[in-house]
């Protein structure tokens, strides 16, 4: 499965064992009680903006699909990325273009600077009692009162099986065993920033990539790669491991599924030792929008067991919910709020607004450590 999603504002960007009883409905979501809302809402309209690509696919087959199912509604899907929060704002506050969207940091960040979300009333997503709390503890005061958090992505560390090499630690990709063999993101170059971060101890999180004056450091690390080859996108980094022209990946989580269900002999993919950085996919009711209850209606259905077992058994995002059943290709799934924040940093709306205040050094101090490293 692949998303690709990255700042409109940088172009493009690439795109989750407690065990807890599932949250009944209360008796009034919005203006349907249980036993009405399986008619209440039959026959009305709503549009759902999803990650744009596989992303989209999955999340119409194991959401929305079964949705309109249950409830007879004509809930639709659209994908989106950069465009999200410029087709809200271009439209009439009282009309907006969708209803509900996907969002992580950088769009959660844009979207709630604008006023573009609604509100969440937690009494209408009774559902978000099964939510890890790491996904609250890692928002900033203000924005933990908007959305619902559905899942996560991140980026993991992927080998040749035949090397016989476990990915158990990012040094592997300076390791002589893996010199000249190595492909990474030089487009979403902030992923591939983070690996080094991520290693670091000199501050918590990602705090050092922030800063031009401490990611330097992080740059001359990128620059002793031994890089076969940079990629710019899914479908590149598809063809220089499948010519074998490397044998190791700095990958995302939609990717190494694909790559570890359509080749399973064939690579092995984990989180390593060190954590990985990460961003966590959230969904927000648009301002104006005409289907409110049936908004939060879906949104509490984001949050169902069985909707998160569906997502999750075609994907290898993290889910919001503590309970979810683990399919057999996800290995060292983090089964608590503890696992979530060991292994799981999040590259913050914070530390987006940082970067983006001084984008051109980063992406130019970026383009010499492509052409240092493949020279």
């Amino acid at each position: 499965m692949t998303d690709t999603h990255r700042p409109s504002a940088l172009n493009r960007r690439r795109f989750l064992k407690s065990a807890t009883a599932a949250i009944a409905m209360p008796a009034i979501i919005g203006r349907a009680s249980v036993a009405t809302a399986q008619t209440s809402f039959a026959g009305e309209s709503l549009i759902a903006v999803s990650w744009s690509g596989n992303y989209e696919q999955v999340f119409r087959e194991t959401v929305v699909d079964p949705f309109n199912a249950q409830f007879g509604t004509k809930v639709e899907t659209v994908g989106g990325w950069d465009q999200i929060t410029a087709q809200i704002a271009a439209a009439p506050e009282d009309n907006p273009p969708f209803d509900v969207t996907v969002a992580e940091e950088y769009i959660s960040s844009t979207g709630l600077a604008g006023n573009m979300y609604v509100k969440t009333n937690p009494a209408n997503i009774p559902n978000l009692e099964a939510v890890y709390p790491w996904f609250y503890e890692t928002r900033p005061d203000k924005a933990k009162e908007f959305g619902v958090p559905f899942g996560g992505g991140t980026c993991m560390l992927m080998i040749r099986k035949s090397l016989e090499i476990a990915p158990t630690s990012w040094k592997l990709l300076w390791d002589d065993r893996l010199a000249g063999k190595v492909t990474s993101d030089a487009s979403a170059w902030w992923w591939t920033l983070s690996v080094p971060a991520v290693m670091s101890k000199l501050s918590p999180g990602l705090d050092e990539m922030y800063d031009m004056a401490t990611a330097e450091a992080l740059f001359a690390e990128l620059d002793k790669l031994k890089i076969a080859k940079w990629y710019s996108d899914g479908a590149e980094q598809a063809n220089i491991l499948n010519q074998e022209e490397a044998d190791a990946a700095m990958t995302f989580s939609s990717d190494a599924y694909t790559f570890l269900t359509e080749n399973p002999d064939e690579y092995v993919a984990a989180v390593p030792e060190e954590g990985v950085s990460a961003w966590a996919d959230w969904f927000f009711k648009v301002r104006g929008t005409k289907h409110d209850a049936l908004a939060d209606l879906f949104m509490n259905y984001l949050l169902e067991k069985e909707t998160q077992d569906r997502f999750l058994a075609k994907s290898m995002i993290f889910m919001a919910r503590r309970d979810v059943t683990v399919p057999a290709h996800w290995t060292g799934y983090p089964q608590s709020n503890e696992d979530y924040h060991k292994m799981f940093q999040i590259l913050t709306m914070d530390g987006w607004d940082m970067i983006n205040a001084n984008y051109q050094a980063f992406d130019d101090r970026m383009k010499q450590t492509v052409a240092r490293t493949t020279a």
